[in-house]
């Protein structure tokens, strides 16, 4: 055989070693939420969302490869919850207690700022001051322990109307706008991002809280055997890039202000709650 052909052959061979240990070495984390932008936006978009951002950098450190699906968001934590996928995007603790969230959450929000048309006066005082308003919900979202109660008590009756599916917020707002319903909760960034990119920010007020602002994660399987390594792989990524800056960079990007940064704690273990 002729030595440069044998050389070429050999050569040849040995990237193709080299590239089939690399994509064997490539790890695929899949993650999944509803449409909740900027926090995580579609599947299909350039920008994908803020958490989605920093998860695909934070675990490319360890050399995982970030698949995010956008699903609603009841299948979403069912699917994360049997295993099927790896975690999902956007939860705060009561929406998921059993799931293992990290030390590194990514914003730090209220879950359940009340929204009215600008026209009404009405402003939340206490729960009690939810009754004779029509309140429009999400399945399966956390608002906080009290509100969270509220709905459990009032769920089927004329008091609550909820959603699932997709679109929520976009479908929620339009019911509120349309008279349907006289007031929805929701965390004011996706509020307000969402009114804004349907041009009816002007046609809302916000109408008090129901609860302080809380750690909002991405939080992973309690099923899954790669959870704990996975988990600790985005604990570390965020931190970096927590201790770089850049999370505010991203947050930027998104309009998000810095008030919703949460302080990290770089030597605090990842923990299961």
């Amino acid at each position: 055989m002729n030595y440069c052909l044998h050389r070429l052959i050999v050569f040849t061979c040995s990237l193709l070693i080299v590239s089939t240990a690399v994509a064997a070495e490539t790890k695929i984390v899949t993650i999944a939420g509803d449409y909740w932008c900027p926090i995580n936006c579609s599947q299909s978009d350039p920008q994908q969302g803020y958490m989605i951002d920093i998860a695909r950098i934070a675990l490319a450190k360890s050399g995982y490869q970030l698949n995010y699906l956008e699903v609603p968001w009841a299948r979403a934590l069912a699917q994360a919850r049997n295993g099927t996928i790896h975690g999902v995007v956007g939860a705060f603790k009561g929406d998921a207690p059993d799931f293992i969230y990290t030390d590194t959450p990514l914003l730090k929000m209220s879950p359940s700022s009340l929204f009215t048309r600008i026209e009404s006066d009405w402003n939340y005082q206490s729960l009690e001051s939810l009754k004779g308003v029509r309140l429009g919900i999400v399945r399966g979202y956390d608002y906080g322990e009290r509100l969270n109660e509220y709905i459990k008590e009032n769920l089927g009756s004329q008091s609550i109307s909820q959603l699932s599916g997709d679109s929520v917020v976009q479908r929620n707002i339009k019911s509120l706008l349309q008279g349907r319903t006289d007031v929805m909760v929701e965390s004011a960034p996706v509020l307000w991002y969402t009114a804004k990119t349907m041009k009816v920010e002007k046609l809302l007020r916000v109408a008090g809280n129901t609860e302080t602002p809380m750690p909002c994660h991405i939080a992973f399987s309690p099923s899954h055997p790669d959870s704990a390594a996975i988990a600790a792989s985005f604990s570390k990524g965020v931190k970096h890039l927590y201790q770089q800056g850049k999370l505010q960079t991203l947050g930027d990007a998104y309009g998000l202000p810095a008030s919703l940064q949460p302080i990290i704690k770089i030597n605090s273990p990842t923990q299961k709650p």
